[in-house]
């Protein structure tokens, strides 16, 4: 167990934190022995549409300030070293739902147009910066040369937050209560959280995207890279 995590899956044994969901039949999230950070297994998802990982085990209170406060941590390995194969329209890494998958989501990392952005779907969509013209500075995905990365976030029952790669935080995707720096809009209102997907998602369908996930980690405070 990484220090500070109250769960950490490095999918090296069975039964793992985390169930599997797909949304069409070719679509897939497998443990694989080819790729990982450490250890010797991953987690290798290939889809055109989605597939995620799906941890619920934690959200165990009904409040945002039981469920809505916690940081995270993931190693994620691109499948490609260009994002020309990528979809420039919403995509999808990594979402908070509600308890009942409703369709209220905090896409905590995602993007558009090859940049990555966080967004909230409630009532409607906002973004951390444009979806049809973010800016320059915003990170691009998938990483130019193929490498591990490691992503971190931390969300707040006040509807704050932040995000990191390689410890390093990202401003461009900051939000202080219920305001997003870069673009100014409302992320107010975010849905009481009852669970994690990781992997994928396009909107727009396209190409199959491939990539790796190891070293997942969830805790109260900062879990770090080095752990």
């Amino acid at each position: 167990m990484a220090a500070g995590a109250t769960l950490c899956d490095g999918f090296e044994t069975t039964p793992s934190d985390f169930t599997v969901t797909t949304q069409a039949a070719t679509d897939s999230i497998v443990v694989d022995t080819t790729k990982f950070y450490r250890g010797s297994k991953s987690m290798h998802y290939s889809a055109t549409n989605a597939a995620f990982l799906v941890e619920k085990k934690t959200f165990t209170g009904t409040t945002a300030a039981t469920n809505n406060a916690f940081w995270g941590r993931y190693f994620i390995l691109s499948g490609v070293a260009t994002a020309a194969t990528y979809s420039m329209s919403h995509v999808v890494f990594g979402a908070l739902a509600d308890a009942a998958n409703s369709g209220d989501q905090f896409h905590f990392v995602g993007g558009s147009r090859g940049k990555l952005e966080a967004e909230i779907r409630v009532t409607g969509d906002s973004y951390t910066d444009s979806m049809t013209a973010p800016a320059a500075a915003d990170p691009a995905f998938p990483l130019a040369a193929d490498g591990w990365k490691c992503w971190e976030w931390q969300v707040t029952a006040d509807n704050s937050y932040d995000f990191y790669i390689d410890g390093v935080e990202v401003p461009e995707m900051k939000v202080v209560a219920g305001k997003a720096m870069m673009s100014g809009q409302s992320f107010a209102g975010m849905p009481i959280f009852g669970q994690l997907d990781i992997g994928w998602q396009s909107f727009s369908g396209g190409s199959a995207i491939t990539g790796w996930i190891d070293e997942v980690a969830l805790g109260p405070t900062r879990i770090g890279c080095g752990n």
